[in-house]
């Protein structure tokens, strides 16, 4: 009974984790729309870069942070695994 919770909590970590990281990517696809349409508006080169600059810097960082937490959840899913059979 004891592993079924840890297991679950495991998948709800698991998914809290990826609900922030696609908030996350929500806020970077806003940040350049945004910035997109303050260049229709006829802001300077400089503002519309920095703001796109920005959204990419944010989606990159997003994609590091998918990377770490599938490598760091499997790793800890399957250390328990093994634990449980050996």
């Amino acid at each position: 009974m004891d592993d079924k919770r840890i297991n679950w909590e495991l998948i709800m970590h698991f998914g809290f984790s990826v609900l922030y990281i696609l908030v996350v990517a929500a806020g970077a696809a806003v940040v350049e729309l945004a910035a997109r349409g303050m260049r229709w508006l006829g802001v300077s080169d400089f503002t519309y870069y920095l703001l796109s600059g920005a959204a990419h810097l944010m989606l990159v960082m997003d994609v590091v942070l998918l990377v770490l937490v599938l490598y760091y959840s499997t790793r800890k899913l399957l250390r328990r695994a093994a634990n449980e059979n050996g």
